[in-house]
């Protein structure tokens, strides 16, 4: 189940299924390091818990340090993370251990791409072939590299093998086609993959791709919140491909990264965003906001948490404006002791009276934005819908109107 994943079976349905099977195999013998590796996969997919599936590896390491599905897995953590050196080197010492491995051999060629080490990458990724001619996982790595290598025409041959082999639309074709300039071609593998992922399984980073090779930020970032939706297995790669790389210098890019668990530098992180209503026989609309934010293990107490909650209401003529609603704000958390790393819960509450008259300006609810700060440093940002996020950007100099105060221990 773990290698139909993000292929041929939607990751919630597919990587459900893999820790059932895992964890029964842990239930019958614990000491099964195999079943410890896709146990965590799991947890890396399903719960976004990096910490999780690091546990998880290590002990199977502790169980058997030889073991070559440990060793890949453990590479592609500092991968991750952005420690894109250390990934390298531990995927090639997961090299060693299985030599004839075509999944190990195609992420090396993924890493060498990632340190810009291109003909390594062109030599790693024929080896790959040799291993298995039709060894294409979702694309060709080997055509990736020909292409940063602006050969081209050895590009278009891999992709094209490859679509024959996977009987899919080639993303990689059309990020090819767009850089030599062929925006027709590139738009009609655009529209094929589009149409194919109405009939089947497509995940949703390869659209968002092609989207990002178009130049169309705002499509591929829709993309990447379906990818986030849907718990797509190869997310977290966005972090280290190069083909996501115009994305670094947009906001919304750290703040992707640190709600699917791979960036490691934030102090607190939000955990969760729950919208519910209420029948308020008082109001025309009475939302709950139950916001979760989780400090890094080892933070200290004695400074400045600020978590501001926005609500946004649409005006008659389709604008989104920051609400004119009643605001509060209550924690669930009776406690908070920012040294221990379990989530602690706001209520940010929105409320809209009936008595309220009715005038040209006409409102409904909107959406909302949750931002978390620690000693005034952003740490995590969460919106509904994403789009928010760019319409409204990060400012410490203008307070929102209903933001909260500052929470502290």
């Amino acid at each position: 189940w773990y290698f139909l994943a993000d292929i041929y079976v939607k990751p919630l349905d597919a990587y459900a299924t893999s820790k059932e099977a895992a964890l029964k195999a842990i239930a019958l013998d614990e000491k099964d390091a195999e079943a410890h590796c896709y146990l965590s996969e799991a947890k890396r997919v399903l719960d976004w818990d990096l910490d999780g599936q690091n546990a998880e590896l290590k002990r199977a390491l502790q169980l058997d340090p030889n073991s070559a599905p440990a060793h890949f897995f453990s590479a592609l953590l500092p991968l991750f993370r952005g420690e894109l050196k250390e990934g390298l080197r531990l995927i090639l010492e997961a090299k060693k251990l299985d030599p004839v491995s075509p999944i190990t051999s195609y992420v090396a060629t993924a890493a060498y791409l990632a340190n810009n080490r291109i003909d390594d990458a062109i030599n790693e990724g024929q080896r790959t072939l040799l291993l298995d001619p039709n060894y294409f996982y979702l694309d060709s790595n080997l055509a990736a590299a020909y292409r940063e290598k602006g050969n081209f025409a050895e590009a278009i041959a891999l992709y094209n093998k490859s679509q024959d082999a996977t009987h899919l639309p080639s993303s990689g074709l059309a990020i090819t086609y767009l850089r030599m300039g062929r925006q027709m071609e590139a738009r009609n593998i655009l529209t094929q993959l589009l149409q194919a992922r109405e009939k089947r399984y497509i995940s949703a980073p390869v659209i968002a791709a092609v989207y990002v090779a178009f130049g169309d930020k705002e499509e591929a970032f829709r993309w990447l919140e379906r990818a986030f939706a849907e718990h797509s297995g190869i997310l977290q790669w966005i972090a280290f491909l190069p083909e996501f790389r115009p994305l670094h210098s947009d906001v919304r890019f750290p703040h992707l990264l640190r709600r699917i668990g791979v960036s490691n530098d934030s102090i607190l992180a939000i955990t969760e965003t729950t919208l519910s209503e209420t029948n308020d026989p008082n109001a025309q609309t009475h939302l709950t906001l139950k916001v979760g934010v989780k400090p890094r293990p080892g933070t200290p107490n004695g400074h400045v948490v600020r978590i501001i909650v926005s609500f946004y209401d649409l005006t008659n003529d389709n604008r989104m404006k920051p609400t004119n609603a009643q605001v509060s704000y209550n924690w669930f958390s009776s406690a908070r002791d920012w040294t221990d790393a379990t989530p602690k819960f706001l209520a940010a509450t929105y409320v809209r009276p009936k008595s309220k008259p009715a005038s040209s300006d006409e409102r409904r609810y909107g959406g909302f934005i949750v931002r978390v700060y620690f000693d005034g440093q952003l740490q995590d940002s969460r919106a509904s819908p994403p789009d928010l996020l760019p319409l409204f950007p990060e400012t410490q100099s203008v307070p929102s109107p209903n933001a909260a105060p500052n929470l502290q221990p």
